[in-house]
């Protein structure tokens, strides 16, 4: 698995994978998202230096997607989404840690938080099984997750 940082060029698929119905469910927000909206965000994204954006690739093939979004100093949240055809292929996990691996290289990070809905049992045990623990009780339907990195 290869993470690479996202592109424009992206944002066609990136976007049929956040419109996707189970992606909804699971976001903080469940509309589908317009192109032209879409666009502003991703560019937006691209160039902040409070985000990063990574495409994850296996055998050159996009499976899903992992982003950090700046808390704090030193603190980021991830956040990750897997393509819909590589959903029960078990790819979850590797693509979390492809995308901590790549990110952690190239950032200083202490900390990584994560935001679970409490509805979403296979991502609370994507996190579990990946170090992260829970530090406050659910606010808005989220449970929010915490790993130290340093």
């Amino acid at each position: 698995m290869l993470a690479r940082e996202a592109t424009e060029a992206d944002a066609g698929l990136l976007l049929a994978w956040r419109n996707d119905p189970r992606t909804r469910q699971a976001s903080r927000s469940t509309a589908v998202i317009p192109l032209d909206e879409h666009s502003a965000w991703l560019r937006g994204v691209l160039a902040s230096p409070d985000r990063v954006l990574y495409v994850v690739e296996l055998d050159g093939i996009p499976v899903g997607t992992v982003r950090f979004d700046r808390e704090d100093e030193g603190v980021w949240e991830v956040s990750i989404t897997l393509a819909p055809e590589s959903r029960g292929r078990g790819l979850s996990a590797s693509v979390l840690a492809e995308g901590e691996r790549a990110f952690t290289a190239g950032h200083r990070v202490r900390v990584v938080t994560a935001a679970v809905h409490r509805d979403n049992a296979a991502s609370a045990a994507l996190f579990d099984r990946a170090g992260y623990a829970e530090t406050a009780p659910a606010v808005d339907g989220f449970r929010k997750l915490r790993k130290t990195v340093s």
